[in-house]
């Protein structure tokens, strides 16, 4: 029950609460003497550190996972799901050779005939790490096969945080194409059927005003940002950093030019506090744009 509660709080949006939990279960006695509870604890934990934009100790976390899952005999699916954690937190922590790595790994797992929910999750993690490579046309193939195997009959929720998740990465790469844009119209659909928490409903905002600002529509999109920047409490401090800097770019393309570098300046400290180093230099090559005399 624990464990459930743990989850519970994640899905809610409650991360620092989920994380609390998750670390009370990974000194328990009982989870101590098995590698699946480790497993599935230390995946857990990571999720919920990458939750708060705690992204070196969502590393550590998920590898303690992979390690102990690959321990656990007959758990393929605490492997694939240690996998798609270690994955994701590499991802957003800019280590993306060693997340190709690990996605080579997933990969072998997979010809295991895991669940089709499962082989989903983890098309979606290695299609992610494809986009951040620059790899469009791959990061396209394992998203269309992750959309082949997840189902929104299945899981409504998971189908909404899927199609948000594919927009965003697909608009990090710069792919500006109908399919993207389908892919918010869908979580947005999803989201208003199932509901969806405060955090869910505050990132969809950011997606939609991430495709406003690279399809040139910047007061709509400024609008939006505000908007997500104000709800700030409930995101990752990543996720924050990177509401500031599309609300920076907006702003520097509407000739707003000090409020800009503001946000910049605002994107800049909070990706480095998360432990996003290319990140913050992205926000930093805009802040210079602005003031080139800053040192």
């Amino acid at each position: 029950m624990t464990f459930l509660q743990a989850e519970c709080l994640r899905k809610l949006g409650l991360m620092r609460e989920s994380a609390e939990v998750s670390q009370e279960l990974e000194n328990h006695p009982l989870t101590i003497q098995s590698a699946a509870l480790t497993a599935r604890v230390s995946t857990i934990l990571s999720l919920a550190l990458q939750g708060c934009g705690d992204l070196p100790e969502a590393v550590l976390a998920a590898r303690k996972a992979a390690v102990s899952a690959a321990l656990a005999l007959d758990q393929q699916d605490y492997q694939i799901k240690a996998q798609d954690t270690l994955i994701a937190a590499l991802a957003d922590s800019d280590q993306l050779e060693d997340a190709w790595v690990e996605c080579l790994t997933l990969a072998a797992l997979l010809q295991g005939n895991p669940s089709s929910q499962s082989a989903g999750m983890s098309y979606w993690a290695i299609g992610n790490v494809a986009f951040l490579m620059d790899q469009s046309e791959e990061g396209t193939k394992y998203h269309r096969l992750a959309a082949e195997n997840l189902s929104p009959t299945n899981d409504l929720e998971l189908w909404a945080k899927f199609n948000r998740a594919s927009a965003e990465i697909r608009l990090a790469a710069g792919v500006v194409q109908p399919e993207t844009l389908e892919c918010i119209d869908r979580a947005e659909l999803a989201v208003s059927i199932v509901g969806g928490s405060e955090r869910d409903k505050v990132e969809l905002a950011l997606t939609r005003a991430h495709w406003l600002v690279l399809t040139g529509q910047f007061d709509a999109a400024a609008e939006r940002l505000k908007f997500v920047i104000s709800k700030d409490r409930l995101l990752a401090t990543h996720t924050a950093a990177e509401a500031h800097l599309l609300l920076g770019r907006a702003l520097k393309a509407k000739r707003d030019q000090p409020e800009a570098a503001q946000n910049l300046k605002t994107s800049e400290k909070l990706f480095s506090k998360a432990g996003a180093p290319s990140r913050a230099d992205s926000a930093r090559e805009l802040i210079e744009d602005i003031e080139p005399t800053r040192s």
